[in-house]
């Protein structure tokens, strides 16, 4: 192990159209789509659209997802009631991130920096959560990332 900390990453929600095609099953209904991804990564942040839509189902969302799975909002906090949030997915709520991330969250474009950039970035970074927020992400670039986490130990 490089370091004695540890980072989850995720992405920037789960329902980018090419995963349809490369990530999920081809049969697998939308509505399942969470639980699959989170079946492989620990942690999304959720964007403001999403979370704010009329028929978004937080307590649907915990019952979707294993234990320890976390839950990260796009959003500032101090303009949310987040009672009914917290209420709903219980341990699941991390909390709430700026557009520009945080101290202790990191919000990047994978494909900014080659593997060995993020390695030596990920060196000197202290987060502890980093989600990939590229426009167009491949699950197989959230998988590499994962897996350099992985390798690196943390």
């Amino acid at each position: 192990m490089i370091h004695d900390k540890s980072i989850i990453v995720g992405a920037c929600g789960w329902d980018y159209p090419e995963w349809q095609k490369t990530f999920y099953p081809e049969d697998l209904p939308a509505d399942w789509r969470l639980s699959f991804y989170a079946n492989e990564f620990s942690a999304v942040l959720v964007p403001t659209e999403k979370w704010q839509a009329d028929d978004v189902d937080f307590e649907q969302w915990a019952q979707d997802v294993q234990a320890g799975f976390q839950f990260y909002f796009l959003g500032d906090d101090l303009k949310v009631d987040d009672g009914l949030i917290k209420k709903e997915l219980g341990d699941a709520f991390a909390g709430f991130v700026a557009a520009n991330g945080n101290t202790e969250v990191a919000l990047i474009n994978y494909a900014n920096k080659n593997l060995r950039d993020w390695k030596e970035w990920l060196l000197k970074t202290n987060v502890s959560a980093v989600f990939l927020m590229d426009k167009n992400l491949s699950a197989k670039q959230l998988r590499e990332f994962q897996s350099l986490l992985e390798l690196m130990g943390l």
